[in-house]
């Protein structure tokens, strides 16, 4: 990790800290990288349709809901030895409510 990489990547992590508050950006431990949470704000009566198979169907085998909150996605990354001057950062994403 040349001095360089290592001194943008330093640069950025603080951005980020100093831009979001603790609950949607946490710096990790033991890697260059982060955590960031993404919270939605959903519009009054909300709806999402659930399909499966119930004796309770609604429509065509379903659900429908209507819903206030969901979780937060998740968004991890981490940034590689050589970020930024060779390799991109790589990022999962995942949410309780994705599949």
């Amino acid at each position: 990790m040349s001095s360089e990489d290592r001194e943008a990547q330093e640069d950025e992590l603080l951005a980020l800290a100093s831009i979001y508050d603790g609950d949607e950006f946490r710096k990790a431990e033991s890697v260059q990288g982060g955590e960031t949470r993404i919270y939605l704000d959903l519009p009054q009566n909300f709806k999402i349709f659930v399909s499966g198979n119930s004796n309770e169907c609604l429509q065509n085998s379903g659900f429908e809901y209507t819903i206030c909150f969901l979780p937060p996605l998740v968004l991890n990354f981490e940034l590689p030895p050589d970020y930024p001057s060779s390799s991109p950062p790589s990022f999962t994403l995942s949410g309780k409510w994705l599949s």
